[in-house]
């Protein structure tokens, strides 16, 4: 049953989840407080911090953390399964006494620990829950300086890899009272974590933010089996079942264990459109298909199917795709409700009675339960009353009258068979559909679904957390991609008690054109942390934090002050030579970069273009009016542009149509996909039109688009002429290349796979550039602007040696030593954290 009987909902679910002796070491979790130089304290020191430990794993001994004196001495809190308590240990003993957090507390609630050091009188007193726990002589004094660790540690004979699965927040350091650091531990990636207070850096090895846990979907596991596939969910074991024509796949979300059962035989009438449920009371999983009235059960001992009703020959395709279904009350009844097939919707309700093995058609009261599909489905922990909301059909049921997408949420009490429409959500920008199950949290009047948007095959399921009451519902968590395919897609949605998770599950049937080849599907698992966090809106101007306004203002004084000293370089470029080209306005708005002169012309102005195309950054398109027209490239056109864009200007050759096919459209036909690529080729076109100055065309079998460059401004064309022509480069140049890759890296947010070459090849290619560059130039003769070089060489590669050698020679030369070495400790850390080790050369042979 797809239900919560009870839901904490909390504010934005955050921490760190340590890795802990499930993992090999090297993938183990470690947190230094520390990283940079020891804490040096006085009087009474507190450090606070909420702990729990991560559940479903084997293996729970370990440090929580470890504090090293003046590099001496040690003070430890372990975890020790086999006593299931916390020890502190000081020096080489134990203390007296042990800590006991009651399991139930310890695994699914927060735990504050509280750690108080007395360095004038020696003395420790651990607090958990406000409780004292630990009252013990240490051996420490005031001025004493400390390297904290949380986790494993390698820090010289201290280090250790023994530590707990464990979950840790809010860890706070104070000084006689007053805070000094509190690290939240709200990062969503990343390995460094950030002190609200002072700003102060701590270091992560092997991070899992739990943030991002509760914000990103994980891909768990994707397989293929053959025949049409169908799936279920057992909520006691966490577990999904994958049906397919040979195997049984089950996939066990709490310990990520994944097994393929061989059957002996394949269900009864497993064709397209059958579908599996798992029912609770019996333990017992069944596949069926409404159209024959045909259900049988697994028996996991023999791995055979045994049907309970017998299996009459029926051949036509069904008449129920993406039913929804649901057990009732004690596990009696099976529910089929609505459904699609033979251009018709459908209404209906089917039981089967799993006592008396018989099936029966239910008479539906009144119009408000319409005909439909793509629908979801989810029941109160009773399973006595069912949620049914949204779904694609139409009044009449026919295909051909007016079809729709629906937004109302209905009611179903089950005993009264009875409907009762509670409201209608307001209707969507976008059209959306659903996945086939809804998550119902009855305590607090809430729901979860998956939607997607069924009109596009290159697809997207996004969760909602919506109200049972209210027509209101926000986003929560990132998006899964789905290929939506209309029979051919289906997808599902699942909670799992124990472990706390959401489970998306997305199936695509892969049909084959001849006997000889099997029917395949394509399943996909993917988790979140439960509950997910709401997706975050970008803050408004009003709502920005104080420290957000003084950004603004210096970055509006450091702009103020460039225009400045362009106005006046322009004027004394007016007085030498008279100008023919004027700034339009909006260009002059947007910033358009402008074409690049030859080394004798550096000085006198350049031309403008109103047309532009940018690929540095977000992706944007001006029409030769200086209009933004980039709304009018939907995912696929944009895709098509890009493809051929880049291939005709990074490779010189456009792409031939069967590549277009393979990538653009991999599940048409041959015919199909050419009526789609004749298509979508005549709708770009008739964009490039409204650019101007670019054309598509066909050459030799190859699709190409090309541009004018004395009309049109394209900024990765700009890219590669400055790129490939490095014997010339000069500072003018260079300047220019930083100008084009500061809007960001190329084509931002923009994830195709055939797209990874070109970016790669950019950040080699800017990086090779500039320190070629660099190579050609003396640092006597302009330091500062090879200091600028090598900032920038650091955006695309943080531990870039030729780099850090340029940059704190150059700043020695302008006696600025001390910023020298400060660069040079800043590339060391960088290189630990990204290596994993130290950095074998010193900053003195550096300047050698």
């Amino acid at each position: 049953m797809l239900c919560i009987a009870s839901i904490t909902l909390k504010a934005q679910s955050y921490g760190l989840r340590f890795a802990g002796q499930e993992e090999i070491q090297d993938n183990r979790t470690s947190l230094n407080l520390t990283p940079e130089k020891p804490l040096c304290l006085n009087g009474t020191v507190d450090i606070t911090f909420d702990l729990s430990l991560a559940s479903s794993y084997t293996t729970y001994f370990g440090y929580i953390f470890r504090i090293i004196q003046n590099e001496k001495q040690n003070l430890d809190l372990l975890y020790e399964q086999k006593s299931k308590s916390f020890k502190i240990i000081i020096g080489e003993r134990f203390s007296k006494s042990v800590i006991k957090i009651d399991s139930a507390q310890l695994f699914d609630h927060w735990n504050q620990f509280r750690i108080q050091i007395d360095l004038k009188n020696s003395k420790l007193l651990v607090y958990i829950n406000n409780k004292l726990v630990i009252s013990d002589q240490v051996p420490f004094g005031e001025g004493d300086c400390f390297t904290i660790f949380f986790g494993g540690n390698e820090f010289r004979n201290f280090k250790s890899k023994d530590l707990p699965p464990m979950n840790l927040k809010d860890i706070t350091l104070s000084e006689d009272g007053k805070r000094m650091y509190h690290w939240p531990l709200n990062e969503l990636k990343g390995t460094i974590a950030i002190d609200e207070l002072a700003e102060k850096k701590a270091s992560v090895k092997n991070p899992i933010w739990i943030k991002s846990l509760h914000n990103e979907w994980k891909l768990a596991k994707q397989f293929t089996v053959n025949g049409s596939a169908c799936v279920a969910f057992d909520p006691a074991s966490e577990t999904v079942h994958v049906i397919g024509s040979d195997i049984l796949y089950r996939y066990a979300v709490r310990s990520r264990q994944g097994e393929a059962l061989p059957q002996k035989n394949s269900p009864p009438s497993f064709l397209p459109g059958n579908q599996a449920i798992f029912n609770p009371a019996t333990n017992k999983l069944y596949n069926y298909y409404v159209d024959q009235k045909s259900i049988a059960a697994f028996d996991f001992v023999s791995r055979s199917w045994k049907s309970e009703t017998l299996t009459p020959k029926y051949t036509i395709a069904t008449e129920y795709w993406q039913a929804n279904k649901f057990i009732a009350g004690s596990g009696s009844d099976l529910y089929i409700l609505g459904g699609y097939g033979q251009l018709t919707y459908k209404n209906s309700i089917h039981r089967y009675r799993f006592a008396s093995k018989k099936w029966e058609t239910i008479p539906t009261k009144g119009t408000i339960y319409t005909p439909r599909y793509l629908a979801a489905l989810g029941t109160t922990p009773r399973a006595d009353t069912a949620y049914l909301i949204g779904g694609y059909g139409s009044l009449t049921g026919e295909q051909m009258l007016n079809p729709k997408s629906a937004y109302d949420l209905l009611e179903y009490v089950v005993k009264e068979n009875t409907f009762r429409k509670l409201y209608e959500l307001p209707v969507p920008k976008a059209d959306f559909a659903f996945a086939n199950s809804l998550i119902i949290d009855s305590k607090s009047n809430l729901f979860y679904g998956l939607i997607f948007p069924n009109q596009q095959f290159k697809s997207h399921l996004q969760l909602i957390r919506g109200s049972l009451s209210k027509p209101v519902y926000e986003l929560a968590g990132t998006s899964i991609p789905y290929q939506f395919h209309d029979t051919h897609s289906y997808s599902d949605l699942y909670y799992c008690p124990t472990s706390h998770q959401l489970v998306a599950v997305t199936l695509y049937r892969n049909e084959k054109n001849t006997a000889a080849i099997k029917n395949t599907t394509d399943v996909k698992l993917y988790t979140i942390s439960f509950p997910p966090n709401a997706l975050e809106p970008t803050p408004s101007a009003e709502k920005q934090p104080f420290k957000t306004y003084w950004l603004w203002i210096l970055a509006g004084l450091i702009t103020g002050g460039i225009i400045v000293i362009y106005a006046r370089r322009r004027r004394q470029l007016e007085s030498r030579e008279p100008h023919t080209n004027l700034l339009s306005e909006q260009s002059s708005a947007r910033g358009v970069p402008v074409d690049e002169p030859s080394p004798a012309s550096d000085f006198v102005d350049k031309p403008v273009f109103r047309a532009s195309v940018f690929l540095f950054g977000n992706f944007q398109v001006f029409d030769h009016t200086g209009s933004d027209i980039t709304k009018l490239f939907t995912p696929l056109l944009k895709e098509l542009f890009l493809l051929l864009a880049l291939n005709n200007i990074g490779k010189q050759r456009g792409v031939p149509s069967e590549k277009l096919n393979e990538i653009l459209w991999p599940d048409k036909s041959g015919r199909d996909a050419s009526n789609n690529r004749s298509v979508n080729i005549a709708k770009l076109r008739s964009i490039l039109e409204k650019v101007g100055a670019c054309s598509l065309s066909k050459e030799s079998g190859y699709w190409n688009v090309s541009f004018d460059s004395s009309q049109i401004y394209v900024d990765y064309e700009r890219y590669m002429a400055i790129i490939n022509n490095k014997a010339t480069l000069t500072k003018q140049t260079i300047i220019e290349l930083e100008e084009i890759t500061k809007r960001g890296p190329f084509l931002l947010n923009t994830e195709y796979y055939w797209l990874d070459d070109f970016k790669a090849d950019i950040s080699n290619n800017i990086i090779n550039t500039f320190l070629q560059y660099a190579d050609k130039l003396s640092i006597n003769d302009d330091p500062e602007f090879l200091i600028q070089l090598t900032n920038f060489i650091f955006y695309y590669d943080p531990v870039n040696e030729d780099a850090i050698i340029l940059k704190c020679k150059s700043l020695a030369l302008m006696g600025k030593h001390t910023l020298a070495k400060n660069a040079f400790e800043k590339f060391t850390r960088d290189y630990k954290i990204i290596y994993g080790e130290d950095y074998k050369q010193s900053f003195s042979a550096f300047m050698d």
